[in-house]
């Protein structure tokens, strides 16, 4: 017996040391990998070890295919970095979320809500919030680190009454959809929502007339499933938002052109923002690439992190500091040159990039 326990801490740790491809492809191998590799404490150790090396993922969209690309997060200048790549059918009119929530993304076909797991290459739907919702639902992933559980709250589009969010667990045999009591009514916006440690944060308002002028953030606990609002000091009219976690608070970076103002989220229950504003050293319609730059995240040191609107070859990410208000250029080759483009009838077209998300990490999780 002893022996055997030892056999099986071998096979633990080699099957650990893996690559996540192997792991997945190992479950068809061996019912004893796959039930090693399905285990949840395999699993969060997967987990732990990819939350130490996050990754850029980028996606293209072709017709009814999608073209993954993952890099190391962490580019360095003048080193060129291996970027994994593979192919996969995809429906069309798919939406993708905005944020890519410990490893797993939502999407919306048709106003169905799905959850995809780049890692493992699945796609599985989940049970319509409500019959009652013809034009479809707006739909946000939320993970809760304490549980280690996962929850998507979804709210009706159009102008189906009463706007009451539900929530649903993910990996609920009932596949049971809750009601949230107690919601101010208000129309979620589909950029911009972002998962802190364990809370949901994402652009709100009134009505879909007053996105522009009278915004609120709503605030989502994904573990007690209490939804509040935070009043804010910005709205739409003054540039484009965005969400990040920097330095381990909540900040909106609001853009316009090369004019970027901060606002960090200081005490949320007294509604409490500090400000700062500043000058991109950097132009976003990059003379070098020939592209657009858009913020997309920030890495563990505090950079700004913008990329490219479509991918050539090479591509470029730039990295911006907003304490030394500097920035440094990565260039990234490869990836995209004329041979892919063969292999994938992608042709000459420019290659616009579908979505990007930084500090992806991977993870086999299951539904």
């Amino acid at each position: 017996m002893a022996g055997a326990s030892f056999n099986l801490d071998i096979i633990w740790e080699v099957l650990l040391r893996l690559p996540s491809k192997s792991i997945v492809q190992s479950r068809c191998v061996s019912k004893l990998f796959s039930s090693i590799t399905t285990l949840p404490y395999f699993i969060s150790s997967f987990a732990a070890r990819s939350y130490q090396s996050p990754s850029l993922l980028i996606l293209l969209k072709s017709e009814s295919k999608l073209f993954v690309f993952s890099l190391p997060q962490q580019q360095q200048q003048n080193h060129n970095s291996k970027v994994n790549s593979y192919s996969m059918l995809c429906q069309r009119h798919s939406f993708f979320d905005y944020q890519s929530v410990h490893g797993l993304i939502c999407v919306e076909k048709s106003g169905n809500p799905q959850i995809w797991n780049p890692t493992t290459r699945r796609f599985s739907t989940l049970p319509k919030p409500s019959r009652r919702w013809r034009d479809g639902s707006m739909s946000f992933l939320g993970y809760d680190p304490v549980d280690s559980t996962y929850k998507v709250l979804s709210m009706p589009c159009g102008g189906y009454r009463p706007r009451q969010p539900r929530a649903l667990t993910l990996g609920d045999v009932a596949g049971r959809w809750r009601v949230i009591e107690g919601v101010p009514e208000h129309t979620p916006s589909r950029h911009g929502a972002l998962c802190v440690n364990g809370v949901l944060y994402y652009f709100a308002a009134p009505s879909t007339t007053e996105h522009y002028t009278n915004q609120s953030l709503a605030c989502f606990h994904v573990r007690s499933e209490k939804l509040s609002m935070i009043k804010v000091p910005w709205n739409l009219v003054s540039g484009f938002c965005f969400l990040v976690h920097c330095l381990g608070k909540l900040v909106c970076v609001v853009s316009k052109g090369e004019d970027i103002n901060m606002w960090t989220l200081e005490d949320a229950e007294k509604h409490e923002w500090s400000h700062k504003h500043l000058c991109l050293p950097f132009p976003r319609d990059d003379p070098v690439s020939k592209t657009r730059f858009t913020l997309n995240g920030v890495n563990g040191a505090g950079e700004f992190i913008y990329v490219p609107l479509a991918l050539g070859n090479p591509f470029h990410i730039i990295y911006f500091d907003p304490k030394g208000n500097s920035f440094r250029r990565s260039v990234v080759e490869g990836v995209v040159d004329d041979q892919y483009r063969r292999q994938n009838g992608l042709g000459n077209k420019p290659l616009h990039i579908e979505s990007t998300y930084s500090n992806h990490v991977e993870t086999l999780m299951s539904l």
